[in-house]
């Protein structure tokens, strides 16, 4: 079964809920779709966003018609990018649905399959709050964990059994987070407003989260919409760094709150295409789930 050490990788720790810099920048084997633009470039609009949001609340507490300097060095404009990355979560936010209805989700199973490499995948996502997750990849007869208990990180492949460390466990961890997105710097993230980049032909706000290991995580939100479109995440390990790009599409309402059902990823020469089967919210998932046996 060749394709299962890759699919580990690639798929490690994902989670749905849940750089570019004022200058162009190029990942290796980064998708042709992924194309990045200098903000300045881009003629900011003056509204935040319009169109599929309605609640009343969802202003804009910003001139997103600013430029924001480069000269990081003054603390003003460390402190102004970070209120102006607030505001485009706190706008994402309210496009998913609202804070309370994320704060009300205790545990979350999630279900979806796709193919990789030809072969039938299913991956099924067990996450209970605050920091728990247990991820369990089903390919072809062989299955696969990837589990945290809030604590200890753990690779199960057959019978065998190894612990993550180092900055794998770092992102596990932090991929974990139930509500993460609502409260960085609870957990040690610095945010920062990146401006506008252009993403599949859509315009859209980028904000930068830095990880206490100097991890960046950057995620893009339509102008439009508030969605989240796409993400790209740091990968450290042994064998140096390089970056995970995945994309979301296919919004759909579960019990108030908006998930991606299509998600595709790609990773060096690889892309993986999922859809969603099924999302269960507050279930009751027993602390069993996320125990090594």
């Amino acid at each position: 079964m060749k394709c299962t050490k890759p699919l580990l990788i690639i798929l490690f720790a994902w989670t749905l809920l849940l750089s570019a810099k004022q200058r162009p920048k190029t990942y290796p084997n980064q998708p042709a779709f992924f194309t990045v633009r200098e903000a300045q470039n881009l003629q900011r609009p003056s509204k935040y966003y319009a169109g599929e949001i309605k609640s009343e609340n969802a202003e804009a507490y910003f001139d997103s018609t600013n430029n924001i300097s480069e000269n990081l060095d003054s603390l003003k404009i460390v402190s102004e990018n970070e209120i102006y990355a607030k505001e485009i979560i706190k706008k994402y936010v309210y496009a998913i649905g609202s804070e309370d209805l994320l704060r009300n989700v205790y545990d979350r199973i999630i279900d979806m399959k796709g193919l990789v490499q030809g072969v039938e995948t299913e991956i099924i996502f067990y996450q209970k709050a605050p920091n728990k997750l247990c991820q369990e990849i089903l390919v072809s007869e062989v299955e696969q964990k990837l589990i945290f208990d809030g604590v200890n990180g753990f690779k199960i492949i057959g019978d065998t059994e190894q612990e993550i460390t180092g900055n794998e466990l770092v992102k596990l961890s932090y991929d974990a987070i139930m509500n993460l997105i609502l409260e960085p710097e609870r957990y040690d993230v610095k945010l920062q407003y990146k401006g506008l980049e252009k993403i599949d032909e859509r315009d859209c706000y980028t904000i930068l989260l830095i990880l206490p290991n100097s991890a960046e995580w950057l995620q893009y939100y339509d102008m439009e919409t508030g969605l989240k479109v796409l993400d790209s995440k740091d990968i450290i390990t042994e064998q140096g760094k390089f970056k995970q790009i995945t994309e979301y599409d296919d919004y759909r309402t579960i019990d108030g709150i908006r998930y991606p059902f299509k998600i595709k990823q790609y990773l060096g020469n690889q892309t993986l295409e999922f859809l969603i089967q099924s999302i269960q919210v507050n279930t009751g998932i027993s602390d069993d789930v996320f125990q090594i046996e």
